[in-house]
């Protein structure tokens, strides 16, 4: 015959085990995946710093190429101009000095806004993952204390309930004669 309290017992323990699994992997997957997400914030950071310069690198290459192009261009003009119209090297000059003070200030400041703002976008994004982030693992740790403190209250409350059960005396039956 089986015996049902040792059965109840041995069940309710393997229940106890499997949540206490439970509760012990739910935060070590939760610890893990958040892991994995800092360490892709990280990441993307160390690429973004590492574009930046690259793109730097770039942008000093093609305007030292842009200007050395620039200035040939400009020393062919004048030898030619000089050649055929000997006062037109002042009207050149003033139309380079008008061009770089009006479209040549206007690109580089436009260039200069439009880098920056992207900057500051790419930096206000990570800055909000890296506080979502965060804000995240807190939310999702407090919960899964909570539910550990849960299942703890839960746990003591049954075994304080069979303490007293046990503790009580079984009343027998009254028979009438």
């Amino acid at each position: 015959m089986i015996n049902f309290t040792d059965y109840n017992k041995n069940a309710q323990k393997a229940a106890n085990q499997g949540m206490e699994t439970f509760l012990n992997w739910q935060k070590q997957a939760l610890e893990n995946t958040l892991s994995m997400v800092e360490e892709g914030l990280a990441v993307q950071e160390k690429n973004l710093n590492e574009t930046r310069q690259q793109y730097q690198n770039w942008e000093q290459n093609m305007n030292r190429e842009l200007d050395s192009q620039k200035n040939q261009y400009k020393s062919m003009v004048l030898k030619f101009t000089e050649t055929y119209w000997p006062e037109s090297k002042n009207h050149f000059e003033q139309a380079e000095k008008l061009y770089e003070q009006n479209i040549g200030g206007m690109i580089d400041k436009t260039r200069d806004m439009v880098g920056s703002t992207i900057e500051r976008n790419i930096e206000t994004t990570l800055t909000f993952e890296k506080e979502w982030l965060n804000k995240l693992r807190e939310n999702y740790t407090s919960g899964a204390d909570n539910l550990r403190k849960q299942y703890d209250m839960m746990t003591s409350l049954q075994s304080e309930k069979k303490e007293a059960s046990a503790k009580k005396p079984v009343a027998k039956p009254e028979t009438t004669k």
